[in-house]
């Protein structure tokens, strides 16, 4: 092997037209660009220096994913016409090959790999679209949303017959929720990428989940299409840890831009923690966003029929699905409704057993053959028209506020007069500015909040952690006569009890409810929620250690473009443990102020008895506060 390299480096030197590997080695190996082929990249606070690839095989040279100098002389040495092996290096690693040459290196060879010409014929690739499927609460890994990229032909006649570049966690199937959230927080499952054809994405995520989907337009030429291209193949058999918060399908879609072209430089704006949104944001700020597509999931478009749709109508399309005895024909024809009624309830019908369909797997057989007569008689009505399209949203979700938040405030409870900072990682709370984010949702990971009291002496008056929620999501999907999802909320964490101010101590809040929403005016609608709401505390100083209560919850929800009020009163009963008794009533308001600003306000009144070693203690208390918000 000695001897190969010597005498590779001997006629490099003597041809004029290839630049010489001892002097331009060690500056090669530390161009961006190699590296980023390598996915030299860095992200989260414990990221380690090196390449992110964690499958050995993608790399030649034994130390490869640590040190790059010596992976490029290995990558040189192994396409080199010299080695034994060369075509096969080349063809296994094409965008290697094609940077190489744009370098010097290898001038005067070509590709020659069968497999590989005909999949860049197979895809076809004129351009690329970033597909966005929105947030999706009840997947752990789609909490924030997702992205993936479309592969864009002009051989396909239809967008959904393209191809998609998929980047996700290879999960265990047989995994239950807690073992699957574990694993992508500390990088338990393999990440890979898979090119599959979009309308299975598209009707997973649109059809499957409910979810709506925003597809990107980017602006990249031809020779960095060509060059990403290269090294989807060359990377589409390689597996990565995966992670939730960093090394996610997001994150590993701007590595592949980035690996295509000087130009970008777009995963270096993450050091801790990337969100799909936040990527979308990325792009557009550095000018790769051609246009914005909205593509409805059947919810919204279903939701969207029924707003056009009167009672009677609506009626009429449930009398549809609901008289299985009765045939189509039968029903239409001695309903007294309009041709244009008839034709809506008709549609509507249709979406409402596609629905189903999905929901009630076991009645799927029924819904299917009921949609195929429906369409048959709706064929029959002359009415061009039924319902107007879709809208696109004022408000795309990459346009909403900033994922992460700093907040400032300052209030008095019963220990007196405070100020406190908040900071969240993400994401998303009922009194944040809810343009660009789904209504009725709240997700919050990560959020610490610190509170100095301001009448204490100077010894005690330290900024000290009030409360750290490790997640608190909140789901509260209104019920109508079509759609029946059911609420529901978690959080957990720790906090300072009103009786144990002095130490945090582990809690757990969770149950399921109902909510409806009531119009106020024809765009402010209020969300009233009917929760069932279990606690569960443990410390050392309570009586048994533990508590244990449960009781009613009720909440109420107004989101405008630019107000937001929240109120709820709960009460809970002690069921095990310590006798703990509480009821709390809240008062919210959200204001967007300027770019990326809110202001907020919020009151509270709460009654309390704790059992505490064996005798009961009672407590009134108020408070109010007001604050500031930066998200960023």
């Amino acid at each position: 092997m000695r001897l190969l390299v010597i005498i590779l480096v001997f006629l490099v030197v003597l041809l004029p037209a290839t630049k010489s590997i001892a002097s331009d080695l060690t500056q090669l190996a530390n161009d961006r660009q190699w590296l980023d082929l390598l996915h030299y990249h860095q992200v989260g606070i414990l990221s380690e220096q090196g390449s992110q690839v964690d499958d050995p095989s993608f790399f030649l040279s034994p130390d490869g994913q640590t040190n790059p100098k010596s992976e490029l002389r290995a990558t040189i040495e192994a396409m080199s016409t010299f080695g034994t092996d060369f075509n096969k290096y080349r063809c296994k690693y094409p965008a290697r090959f094609t940077w190489l040459q744009s370098h010097g290196y290898l001038t005067n060879e070509n590709l020659n790999c069968p497999e590989l010409k005909q999949f860049l014929q197979d895809v076809s690739a004129q351009g690329l679209t970033l597909i966005f499927p929105a947030a999706y609460l009840n997947s752990p890994s789609s909490m924030f949303g997702h992205t993936l990229m479309r592969i864009d032909s002009s051989t396909h006649k239809s967008d959904l017959l393209s191809y998609s570049i998929n980047y996700a966690a290879n999960a265990d199937p047989n995994d239950n929720e807690l073992v699957f959230s574990y694993k992508g927080l500390s990088g338990g499952y393999p990440g890979v990428f898979s090119v599959l054809p979009y309308y299975e994405k598209v009707k997973e995520y649109n059809y499957l989940e409910s979810r709506d989907v925003w597809e990107y337009e980017l602006d990249i030429n031809n020779q960095e299409l060509q060059l990403f291209m290269l090294h989807v193949w060359e990377i589409k058999d390689t597996h990565f840890d995966y992670y939730f918060f960093t090394e996610n399908c997001s994150y590993h879609l701007l590595t592949l831009l980035d690996a295509s072209s000087t130009r970008f430089e777009l995963s270096k704006q993450f050091s801790t923690d990337v969100i799909p949104a936040d990527t979308v944001r990325a792009l557009q700020e550095a000018g790769l966003i051609k246009s914005a597509r909205f593509r409805p999931s059947m919810q919204t478009a279903l939701k969207h029929r029924r707003n056009q749709t009167s009672y009677a109508t609506q009626q009429f399309a449930e009398q549809l699905l609901n008289e299985r005895n009765r045939e189509v024909s039968e029903l239409t024809s001695t309903s007294v409704l309009s041709d244009k009624h008839k034709a809506q309830a008709i549609e509507l019908a249709v979406s409402i057993a596609r629905y189903r369909a999905k929901e009630e797997p076991d009645e799927a057989a029924y819904y299917n053959k009921r949609t195929i007569r429906l369409l048959s008689e709706r064929s029959k009505i002359n009415v061009d028209q039924s319902f107007t399209s879709t809208p696109t949203p004022k408000t795309r979700d990459d346009q909403g506020h900033r994922s992460h938040r700093w907040l400032a405030r300052s209030g008095h409870d019963i220990d007196g007069n405070y100020i406190g900072l908040d900071l969240r990682m993400s994401y998303h709370d009922f009194l944040d500015p809810v343009l660009g984010y789904i209504p009725g949702a709240q997700l919050e990971i990560i959020h610490a909040k610190f509170k100095s009291y301001l009448d204490k002496p100077e010894s005690n008056a330290q900024f000290q952690l009030e409360e750290f929620r490790a997640i608190d999501i909140r789901s509260f999907s209104p019920r109508d006569n079509f759609i029946k999802p059911i609420s529901w909320f978690v959080s957990t964490g720790l906090t300072r009890n009103i009786y144990q101010s002095d130490e945090l101590m582990p809690y757990l809040n969770a149950g399921p409810g109902v909510s409806y929403r009531t119009p106020i005016t024809s765009n402010i609608d209020l969300l009233s929620s009917v929760l069932l709401s279990s606690r569960a505390y443990t410390d050392s100083d309570i009586d048994k250690g533990f508590t244990i209560d449960s009781g009613p919850k009720l909440n109420w929800l107004i989101q405008t473009g630019s107000i937001n009020f929240n109120a709820y009163w709960e009460r809970h009963y002690s069921l095990l443990g310590a006798n703990f008794n509480q009821q709390i009533a809240y008062l919210g308001v959200g204001v967007a102020a300027f770019s990326n600003t809110s202001l907020r306000l919020g009151v509270s009144y709460s009654e309390s008895n704790l059992e505490r070693h064996q005798s009961i203690t009672k407590d009134y208390q108020t408070a109010g506060e007001i604050g500031l918000a930066w998200y960023f």
